[in-house]
């Protein structure tokens, strides 16, 4: 066994020295040939090329940095005399490097962006309120343009119009004017709700009416970022000072239900002078918008009718209805108990001068002109079906820019078209009702409160047809 190991390696030592002489003759081969050597010569003289071109650049540096040639230069531009125009020429020449310097240093700096996270409650899909999250990363907003207030939201309400938002409303024309008026791109995800109350933190510097530390109430358009976070900001025109004798979560059922209560009596052309001649009949006045209007025309002396549930009518008796159709709970079995019970009930009476619908009704428009002097005074407060939420590509381009030329006349004129911006909106309808409750003329009615982690319990509870005034969320 030792001899044949010995053998193997004595064959191995002599394979591997015939392989090493074998590979040092075909390197020195290979060296030796008219192409290694042509490449050889290439890079010698790039070699020399580079050492020629570092002495030059010596030279150079030496030649001019020599402080001698410098205090000549100097001597020879400054040490003469100027005259006045090159003393012009001077001055303008760094000014005008200055000025240029410092636009370009404005244009490429990098801006420190401020990120501040808040909790909201947002719909992510147009899916309905399954698509609907309680969001803890939502983007917290910290400073204001010149005419906008900055909030800490204490409390917003649910309103019907949240779940229609849900299931995709006003999602073209969302999109369009957050685009022009919020500078964002996207409509999702969209933070719901319509109204809150909170403590003002910030202001623009334009803003007049409203200091920080105020206690406020607001509302927004439908197509506007929502208020159920903990805090938004707005522009200055959409809040008004919240009245002292209500609380946060009492005070936010009235913003959004109320400016549609009084924009409804506008369009109706019912007024504070002539309300005593009127019967008005509102439907489901128990609504958030249904108490609203019971009281304030109840408050102008009008002559109020209002339907409602049997587990409601305490409550609308309560709120000032001269008279309450209740209407029977109906099933799945047989929904036309609604619509037979209150078809009798309005044979029995004298026609109305105006009908409020704030909940959906089980009678046509057509029908109820049957039961009203004037058709036109049929109002509902529910969303409007809007067709742009089915616009194709080329409708909504035309939208597109038939909204942005509106915009762009409201900018440079300041004249608002109010097609979508929702003009009753605005503090001077928040101010009128803030009078309202100061007064107690005016009583905030409220039927639950949840936290945002049961948005979808509060969401169901809304299109309830036995809930009672408002639904609230609570952020403290």
């Amino acid at each position: 066994m030792q001899i044949q190991l010995g053998l193997v390696a004595s064959q191995s030592k002599d394979f591997f020295h015939q392989y090493s002489e074998q590979s040092k003759a075909l390197i020195l081969q290979v060296w030796k040939s008219s192409k290694s050597i042509e490449v050889q010569e290439k890079l010698r003289d790039l070699f020399l090329y580079l050492v020629d071109i570092a002495e030059h650049i010596q030279y150079k540096v030496q030649f001019y940095a020599d402080p001698r040639r410098i205090y000549l230069g100097f001597v020879g531009v400054f040490g003469r005399c100027w005259t006045r125009r090159d003393i012009c020429f001077g001055l303008a020449g760094f000014f005008l490097g200055g000025m240029v310097g410092l636009a370009i240093g404005l244009a490429i700096r990098k801006e420190i962006s401020i990120t501040r996270y808040m909790q909201a409650v947002q719909c992510k899909f147009y899916l309905g309120s399954e698509a609907v999250v309680v969001a803890e990363d939502a983007l917290a907003p910290y400073e204001c343009d010149e005419n906008e207030v900055l909030i800490d939201v204490k409390a917003a309400s649910v309103q019907v119009v949240d779940t229609y938002i849900c299931n995709g409303y006003g999602k073209t024309v969302r999109q369009i004017l957050r685009r022009f008026y919020e500078g964002t791109k996207a409509d999702l995800p969209v933070t719901l709700g319509r109204d809150c109350t909170g403590i003002v933190t910030d202001i623009g510097r334009n803003v007049s009416r409203i200091e920080v530390g105020d206690e406020v109430w607001l509302s927004v358009p439908f197509w506007a970022q929502g208020t159920m976070s903990q805090s938004v900001r707005v522009q200055e025109i959409r809040v008004g000072r919240k009245p002292k004798n209500v609380g946060f979560e009492g005070a936010c059922s009235v913003p959004y239900a109320g400016c549609l209560a009084l924009s409804a009596l506008k369009k109706s052309n019912v007024t504070f002078e002539n309300a005593q001649e009127k019967r008005v009949l509102v439907h489901r006045g128990c609504t958030p918008i249904g108490c609203a209007l019971i009281q304030i025309l109840k408050h102008w002396g009008a002559d109020v009718t209002s339907t409602c549930n049997k587990r409601a009518t305490p409550v609308a008796k309560a709120l000032g209805s001269d008279n309450v159709i209740i209407l029977a709970d109906y099933d799945d079995n047989d929904p036309q108990i609604e619509y037979k019970t209150l078809i009798k009930e309005l044979e029995l009476r004298d026609r109305y001068d105006v009908i409020i619908l704030t909940a959906e009704c089980s009678i046509s428009k057509e029908e109820l002109q049957n039961f009203c002097k004037y058709k036109e005074n049929i109002l509902s407060t529910l969303p409007s079906e809007l067709d742009s939420d089915s616009f194709g590509f080329f409708r909504k381009y035309f939208l597109w820019l038939y909204l942005w030329f509106q915009w762009r006349i409201e900018v440079y004129t300041g004249v608002s078209f109010n097609k979508y911006d929702e003009a009753h909106i605005c503090h001077s309808a928040l101010d009128q009702l803030a009078n309202l409750v100061k007064n107690g003329h005016l009583q905030t009615v409220v039927d639950k409160v949840f936290q945002p982690q049961d948005i979808d319990m509060a969401l169901s509870h809304i299109e309830s047809p036995q809930s009672i005034g408002s639904t609230v969320i609570t952020f403290r």
